[in-house]
């Protein structure tokens, strides 16, 4: 499906994963402070916004997110500001001029609380994938940590499908071990669309929410004269 109005793909009460690309897929999150900036804009926008942060994994020239949002208005201004601020002291820091995001990030809708958990997973063995280390608990920029051992994140509000995993916190940072573990045994290598999709569900939801969104645009379109 080509590109779409994101403001057509995420509804109020929305849960996402977001991932962008930085401008001409250059390295700019390479550094550890640049990772550091990113995550401090996050940190004290996030509820400003209205924005849960369920996870994240920073890699050197993209990150991933995902997470809720209450309000589709409030998610779009979340990640301008955050984006916005974040070119700013990039391109300050690198001496350097022009875009540092690419000017669409991509925000799939997931539908259920195991998609979710298959999104979170996938996106911590990112690192492995891209060969930089042999197991998510080597990568320092992700909060496999926080859901695996336990370590303190502030950015981090537990998803629903964690929490789920288990009755007590031991239990729980256990059964996400073992999701991770299971897939390196397995398809690590198998890479997912979850990014290029604009919904993340079973396939009869995900056929219904496009028929929706192609509903959605051809209306928007008559009203406006305009095409996307």
């Amino acid at each position: 499906m080509p590109s779409q109005p994101r403001y057509l793909i995420i509804d109020d009460a929305s849960t996402f994963h977001v991932t962008w690309q930085c401008h001409n897929k250059d390295w700019l999150l390479k550094f550890n402070w640049a990772k550091q900036v990113y995550y401090r804009l996050l940190l004290k926008y996030k509820d400003r916004y209205g924005v849960v942060i369920y996870s994240y994994c920073f890699m050197s020239n993209h990150p991933h997110l995902t997470g809720f949002c209450q309000n589709k208005e409030l998610f779009s201004d979340f990640f301008r500001i955050v984006n916005s601020q974040f070119a700013k002291i990039i391109n300050k820091q690198l001496g350097r001029r022009g875009q540092v995001v690419m000017d669409r990030f991509k925000s799939p809708k997931i539908e259920t609380d195991e998609d979710l958990l298959r999104v979170m997973t996938y996106i911590d063995l990112n690192p492995k994938r891209a060969r930089m280390i042999e197991h998510p608990k080597d990568y320092l920029w992700t909060s496999f940590h926080y859901y695996a051992y336990g370590k303190k994140d502030p950015l981090i509000t537990p998803a629903p499908s964690y929490l789920a995993l288990g009755t007590n916190t031991k239990k729980r940072q256990f059964a996400y071990l073992e999701l991770v573990e299971h897939v390196l045994k397995n398809d690590w290598k198998e890479k997912k669309p979850y990014s290029s999709m604009p919904f993340i569900g079973n396939p009869d939801w995900v056929l219904k929410k496009k028929w929706q969104l192609r509903q959605s645009i051809q209306s928007a379109r008559s009203l406006s004269g305009k095409h996307f």
